[in-house]
């Protein structure tokens, strides 16, 4: 299995405001469907509240929570049972900031889109820049402008 992290955030590792995007780049939503399509993604309540609890087509939607259980997805509350029923594939984890700080430590890779525009937010992605080169290994990027598409691999 391995376990991906699947992220935008901006210069500051700003990821959400209000329960939302603090933007809108359909580059990037391209980007994370073609990655994340066909694959299983594992989702904190509040991003699937964020989605109107309408599950992402095309890929095997799991929530985590402890306080709701819901018919159209798989609901877990903790991230570990919800692994245990994932096969030898690779799991994405699209959010929020809390899911993001207890995955971090266990991820196998990174897809990072970096924004370079400054936004004001709320919520915030872990800090993982000074362990590049140690714990992170740049694989790949591809510049687009405004964001950056970034992929590192643990060392």
């Amino acid at each position: 299995m391995i376990l991906t992290l699947v992220v935008a955030h901006d210069p500051n590792l700003v990821i959400g405001k209000d329960g939302g995007l603090p933007w809108r780049y359909p580059e990037d939503l391209k980007h994370f469907k073609k990655t994340t399509t066909g694959g299983t993604i594992i989702m904190g309540r509040g991003v699937f509240e964020e989605l109107n609890e309408i599950p992402l087509p095309k890929r095997r939607n799991i929530v985590l929570s402890s306080t709701r259980n819901y018919d159209n997805v798989d609901t877990y509350s903790s991230l570990e049972e919800a692994l245990g029923t994932c096969d030898n594939e690779e799991i994405y984890i699209i959010g929020g900031g809390v899911l993001y700080r207890e995955a971090i430590e266990k991820a196998d890779k990174l897809i990072i889109t970096e924004i370079h525009k400054e936004y004001d937010g709320d919520t915030f992605f872990p800090e993982y820049r000074d362990e590049i080169g140690s714990t992170w290994k740049e694989v790949s990027r591809e510049d687009k402008g405004e964001l950056s598409f970034v992929t590192y691999m643990r060392s």
